[in-house]
């Protein structure tokens, strides 16, 4: 819970446009530019020094032996955490302690470089680092939202919301969306062996076909050894294509009718009605173990049925945040729903930059985002999570302190098996910081389970 809390706090979400600061990489050759006589710069050990491979800065001061360690937050220059502590000295060689380790930092007057090695790590090759002409700037750090101290209710209108569009049938994608998670390719998905019954929805299945218009062949209708998944989620056939194969048998050949959307981009079939024979070679296996599920997950999740009822709920909600926000209208929010949302979305694309190893302007252009795209995932995010808190406010739905207390044992617990030499004080400490989102979880679960119902009961009737 703890791990999946902190996904959240570390990976979304507004100070200003100007509030995330992109600083160039300086140049620190030692080599005058090309025609000019200007003698390479030389530096002293002492300022601030940068490694672009470990994203840490160091501040080495003559005057009182005082270090400071700056983590700097990936692909740009500032930092959102910083260690001061002091260094001794031999020669040009500074040498601090840190909890238990020791590093020491060595000037290299002819590279104009610091190279860092740690004495736990005696193989590994030094880490160089250059020169920086100013102190790296305190990374943003706003706080997770207070959505229920906002009073939401001031803010958004809620109307009505659409409950039969989110059909339970799309909790049948669950399966295949785990499968292709652990296989990552229809192709590769295991058969059901000695299968006596019949395909139903929800299998995926391994199917021959060929169409004919009028008793006709038609070019792209034939094909050998398909895929396809009997749902209407994910299935990328026309509609009734699949819906003839629920009930067939494995080694059964049977024709099914259908007619293509009168929008279909092959103008000769668009609004026909055509004839696929089919053979039905398999019906395909989606479970897996639950050995297989804890490795392939980290233990995350236990078994299969832990993981598909997870699947189930993600699927789910995604489609009832979108009800929520067509149901909602919000000219303008505060700055403090927001604010946290955007920058995080911004640190994680500079990340990912650094990950891919461009720059994140480069980043954005390739994947085709801006700022302000980044900015309204935020705003629609924190209006969907203010709506979460009116639902609960007009339904009376409240959870309890005994429902705080069980989920805040349960991140402790988490913090203590990720980090099993801290103590319960240190767990606490670090649970404590995120009091905030545990509450808003708490918030949204209660609203799910409660909208469950309503979500299964439209689609009944």
């Amino acid at each position: 819970m703890f791990k999946k809390i902190l996904v959240l706090f570390l990976a979304v979400t507004m100070l200003s446009l100007t509030s995330c600061r992109i600083v160039e990489i300086i140049d620190h050759s030692t080599t005058a530019p090309e025609g000019t006589t200007e003698p390479p710069k030389e530096y002293t050990p002492w300022g601030f020094w940068h490694s672009y491979s470990s994203s840490v800065a160091v501040e080495l001061s003559e005057r009182d032996n005082a270090v400071k360690l700056y983590s700097l937050t990936t692909g740009y220059y500032e930092y959102y955490h910083i260690i001061e502590t002091t260094y001794t000295r031999d020669g040009d060689a500074f040498t601090v302690v840190w909890e238990d380790k020791t590093y020491t930092f060595t000037f290299d007057k002819l590279k104009n470089t610091l190279e860092m090695s740690s004495s736990s790590d005696t193989t590994s090759t030094p880490v160089a680092y250059v020169h920086m002409d100013k102190a790296p700037i305190e990374h943003p750090e706003p706080s997770f939202p207070d959505y229920a101290a906002l009073n939401p209710s001031s803010y958004i209108t809620l109307g009505e919301i659409d409950y039969t569009g989110i059909p339970s049938s799309v909790r049948e994608g669950a399966p295949y969306d785990i499968a292709m998670a652990f296989y990552g390719d229809m192709a590769k998905f295991p058969k059901l062996e000695n299968v006596s019954r019949p395909a139903q929805s929800g299998d995926c299945v391994n199917i021959h076909y060929s169409g004919k218009l009028d008793d006709v062949p038609f070019e792209g209708g034939t094909a050998r050894n398909q895929m396809a998944f009997l749902s209407d989620y994910k299935n990328g056939y026309i509609p009734g294509f699949t819906d003839g194969i629920i009930g067939r048998s494995v080694g059964e050949t049977f024709d099914v009718e259908v007619t293509f959307p009168e929008d279909y981009h092959a103008t000769d079939l668009a609004g026909k009605a055509v004839v696929f024979t089919m053979t039905l070679n398999s019906i395909c296996d989606l479970s897996l173990t639950d050995e297989d599920v804890a490795e392939f997950t980290k233990d995350t999740y236990k078994t299969y049925a832990e993981w598909l009822e997870a699947e189930k709920t993600a699927l789910t909600k995604s489609l009832f945040t979108n009800a929520v926000l067509e149901a909602t209208s919000a000219e303008k929010i505060p700055e403090e729903a927001y604010t946290y949302l955007y920058q995080r979305l911004l640190d994680e694309a500079h990340r990912r930059a650094h990950e891919y190893n461009i720059s994140y302007e480069m980043f954005m252009l390739y994947t085709g985002m801006t700022e302000m795209t980044l900015f309204q995932q935020a705003f629609y995010q924190a209006t969907y999570n203010m709506a979460l808190y009116v639902l609960a406010e007009n339904n009376e739905l409240a959870w309890t302190e005994e429902d705080y207390s069980a989920k805040y044992e349960e991140c402790v617990a988490d913090y203590l098996k990720a980090y099993p030499e801290a103590s319960r004080e240190d767990a606490c400490k670090q649970v404590d910081k995120i009091t905030l989102q545990i509450k808003h979880e708490l918030t949204e679960e209660m609203v799910l389970e409660w909208a469950k119902d309503k979500i299964f009961v439209a689609e009944q009737e």
